[in-house]
């Protein structure tokens, strides 16, 4: 059996997509019989990722003369595909190619384009919409991250529900804290944070309410003088739409944006935090959630579907839109040294409970029912 793999994301700066495709890809090749193979397709370069020096897979480099996305994916790959014999094709990232031509997989990790349009006004958006549907529609079948987002798939999509498989993700075990280790100010020294501070992780986008935040951040710290010193670190790069907040906010000392942060460095970031505020209104999963607990640290997060299916009682749940809720939630993670411990045990026990080599045998599994 021959298994084609957008591997595009792996190129560059990793986002979530590139975090779920490398720990996918490295769980299931220890799993995969000795009869698969699997052809990992890159558009630039290929990464110095250990697992694909396994001698069952090939990778490759579809180059172009000039970089065009929708060419690469949905009129090139095809053929590819077809001259390499594969079987079944998985794409990790909403889309499927135009021309299909052979079994697809395709992974959905939300639909926040269709559910809310007003978040994305560009032309450019217009058409993501439009291809992020017609790659459901014709994709073989669906993988999505909880049972928020299938129902979501199902409901704006159209997509019949036998199609829409759940398998949640898993947890990169380098985020889980060793007691044993020694806290390392190297990382934090590099990104200008001296003092305690909470941590927002994520693209700078409206959708993940930053205005609220630092709205309550700042609250926090007019109310409260023992919080003089705190800090807010940013965590993450500008998606455009929040250009008119960070030039309001960018010459205060007490909010700290690093934009994109090396991967390495993200779990001290994790494991040193007094607390991670992630406050979105609308979500497929919640990676940072689930690394920002296996590292010890309590998070307080928007009460939304998809967060109390995921964590259950593990975070500390506010309404997104209250500023005075989200002030006195974290207020209470800060204050409080019993809550925050119980945060803190209670949620590195659950995050561990989560993990890729079952992630990956689902999705193997659904590999082989589908080719």
């Amino acid at each position: 059996m021959r298994i084609g793999i957008d591997c595009r994301s792996l190129e560059g700066q990793k986002t979530g997509v590139g975090v779920y495709l490398s720990n996918l890809m490295q769980h299931i090749i220890k799993l995969a019989d000795e009869s698969i193979r699997f052809i990992c397709y890159f558009e630039n370069e290929i990464p110095s990722v250990f697992w694909l020096n396994d001698k069952r897979i090939e990778a490759k480099i579809i180059k172009l003369p000039v970089q065009n996305n929708l060419f690469w994916s949905s009129i090139r790959l095809p053929f590819e595909l077809v001259e390499d014999r594969v079987d079944l094709f998985h794409s990790p990232s909403y889309t499927t190619p135009f021309f299909k031509l052979k079994k697809t997989i395709v992974t959905i990790h939300d639909i926040s384009y269709a559910a809310n349009p007003e978040w994305y006004p560009y032309k450019s958006d217009y058409f993501r919409r439009y291809y992020y549907h017609r790659s459901a529609k014709s994709a073989d079948i669906i993988l999505t991250g909880s049972e928020f987002s299938k129902n979501e798939i199902i409901k704006y999509y159209g997509i019949d529900e036998w199609k829409v498989k759940v398998i949640y993700y898993g947890l990169d075990k380098r985020f889980i804290d060793d007691m044993g280790s020694k806290a390392s100010n190297s990382v934090l020294n590099k990104y200008g944070i001296f003092d305690d501070y909470i941590l927002y992780v994520g693209n700078l986008h409206y959708r993940r309410n930053l205005e609220r935040l630092i709205e309550a951040f700042l609250t926090l710290k007019t109310e409260n003088k023992i919080f003089e010193t705190l800090k807010l670190v940013i965590v993450g790069k500008d998606e455009g739409s929040l250009n008119k907040l960070l030039s309001l906010y960018s010459s205060r000392s007490d909010l700290i944006f690093t934009d994109y942060v090396e991967d390495e460095d993200i779990p001290e970031l994790y494991r040193q935090a007094k607390c991670l505020a992630l406050l979105s209104f609308y979500e497929g999963f919640g990676f940072p959630i689930l690394e920002s607990m296996a590292s010890g640290t309590p998070s307080v997060v928007s009460d939304i579907e998809v967060f109390r299916e995921i964590f259950k009682d593990n975070c500390l749940f506010v309404n997104p839109y209250d500023i005075n809720e989200i002030t006195q939630a974290i207020f209470n993670v800060l204050t409080n040294n019993e809550l925050y411990r119980d945060l803190s045990v209670k949620g590195k026990t659950y995050a561990s409970s989560f993990d890729w080599e079952n992630t990956a045998r689902k999705t193997l599994d659904q590999y082989l029912s589908c080719a």
